[in-house]
């Protein structure tokens, strides 16, 4: 047996889901795209019904009516498959949780000082080294771009530093279209084929939209490119901010959101003939201190709704466990509010089924940290004891050991079937701190110092995993020299 979380977060019904659409469907015949398209991307939309003037796009009653038979198509391909759309029987393993590091930082909270500062290169690598000692063996984004190497290559220096410091290639985003046959020819370098690029990638080529309803070039040819090159399909990347790029409230931001995902829909089914999920709000406009805020009860709600759309129009129901995946603090260096806010983001997230935490980062995401990426891991922790199976067998039941300790009183610390369990069925963390006081008061001490000095025993013992051979490392540094003379 393990912990089954059926913890079920509604925010609209279906009747008011469907008055949202139709304003979002009101907004998308009312609104222009404003599209920077090559000209093949242009003939493509142009194709498909989509009217193309210049930098506007627009989707007249046909366009949009292809759109919503998809989506009723997509509804129609659910309800006839089997889970995990719907409500599901608890799953008969304990759901293994795991951690991923992420983030796309310029600054590091550098673990000896607690202080900001310009992340470079070796912070990259050394932060490589880490997460591998560490056994992390998921990467969303590099957690830090470094600043000491050309703008224009930098992510570039990110995807070399990783592919020069770690087991394998992990993913980073390109967000420069010269930059991308630099990292296929680098990618190829480490799978050992271009053909082994195309079926895995590993870096992301995405076009990211500009809310509200842009895109421009670089963004498109970038996709293009890749498409083109790799065969990838189109894809965008969405992350509109509440009460900046979207209306503040949750309802107005949804009516935007819906017909901007509807757009990118179009858009994508011109291209690849596949449809665009429905993207929720991704950040919220604090209010108090005028910056785009990437957690907090307000932005858990665009979240769900904009869950909760895509399910209404791709799935036609609302029975989808949604965990909250997110744990962010708005703090920039490890202190009490770091911590405060992601035990909270990871109590909730833990409570709504979620089973994969993102790691190491501060400041949301535009700092990362060695020392919090060690709290955090105990975070994980946490969950993953939470989520551990509870066994109920003769051995784990322990009735001759009850009826033998009892008659004694509370001595159970000196039993053999204690001395046989307590390292399954205990939580023993490393950096929380339970002594009884007096022991705590004779050598006092909290657990940002113990993460502090986790992390300086892991800098001196951890090794370089790459695999890569002498010659395939000079042929990364003749490509990144050759990306260099072009930023």
């Amino acid at each position: 047996m393990h912990l089954s979380s059926t913890t079920d977060m509604r925010l609209f019904d279906d009747a008011r889901l469907a008055l949202i659409l139709d304003r979002a469907l009101q907004v998308l015949a009312r609104t222009a795209f404003r599209v920077q398209a090559t000209d093949e991307f242009a003939d493509l939309l142009r194709a498909y019904g989509c009217a193309v003037d210049g930098e506007a796009v627009r989707f007249p009653p046909a366009v949009i009516d292809k759109v919503m038979a998809r989506c009723a198509a997509e509804r129609q391909r659910s309800a006839a498959a089997p889970a995990p759309f719907g409500l599901v029987e608890a799953a008969a393993e304990a759901p293994r949780v795991s951690v991923f590091t992420h983030g796309q930082a310029l600054h590091i909270c550098d673990p000896e000082s607690n202080r900001l500062r310009s992340a470079t290169v070796a912070d990259l690598a050394r932060w490589c080294h880490l997460v591998e000692a560490m056994g992390i063996t998921a990467r969303e984004h590099p957690t830090f771009i470094p600043t000491d190497v050309p703008l224009r290559s930098a992510d570039l220096h990110a995807f070399v530093t990783i592919l020069l410091n770690s087991r394998r290639p992990y993913r980073v985003s390109v967000y420069s279209a010269a930059m991308l046959p630099f990292f296929i020819e680098a990618c190829a370098v480490a799978k050992g084929s271009l053909e082994a690029v195309r079926r895995d990638p590993v870096f992301a080529a995405k076009a990211w939209v500009t809310s509200p309803f842009c895109l421009d070039r670089e963004n498109i040819e970038i996709a293009m490119q890749a498409r083109r090159r790799l065969g990838l399909p189109l894809t965008f990347g969405h992350m509109p901010v509440a009460g900046a790029s979207a209306p503040i409230t949750v309802a107005g931001a949804l009516v935007q959101n819906t017909a901007e995902s509807l757009a990118l829909s179009a858009m994508r089914l011109a291209v690849d003939d596949l449809p665009q999920p429905v993207s929720g709000s991704q950040a919220v406009m604090d209010m108090r201190h005028g910056f785009p805020r990437q957690t907090g009860p307000d932005l858990f709600l665009h979240r769900l709704a904009g869950l909760e759309m895509d399910d209404f129009l791709y799935r036609g129901c609302q029975t989808r466990k949604r965990g909250w995946g997110w744990c962010g603090t708005g703090a920039g260096t490890v202190s009490a509010q770091s911590v405060c806010e992601k035990a909270l983001g990871f109590g909730l997230a833990t409570a709504t089924g979620t089973t994969s935490f993102g790691v190491g980062c501060l400041a949301f995401s535009d700092v990362g940290s060695p020392v919090q990426l060690v709290i955090d891991r105990e975070l994980a922790g946490f969950a993953a004891h939470l989520h551990r199976e509870v066994s109920v067998d003769d051995a784990h039941l322990g009735l001759d050991t009850i009826t033998a300790t009892v008659p004694e009183g509370g001595r159970f610390l000196e039993s053999a079937h204690t001395a046989e369990f307590f390292r399954e069925e205990s939580w023993l963390p490393t950096l929380f701190d339970y002594r009884a006081f007096m022991a705590w008061a004779g050598n006092p001490g909290d657990m940002i110092a113990r993460a502090a000095e986790t992390v300086r025993t892991l800098a001196r013992t951890a090794q370089n995993p790459c695999p890569l051979s002498d010659e395939q490392k000079r042929e990364l540094g003749r490509i990144m020299k050759a990306a260099d003379a072009i930023a």
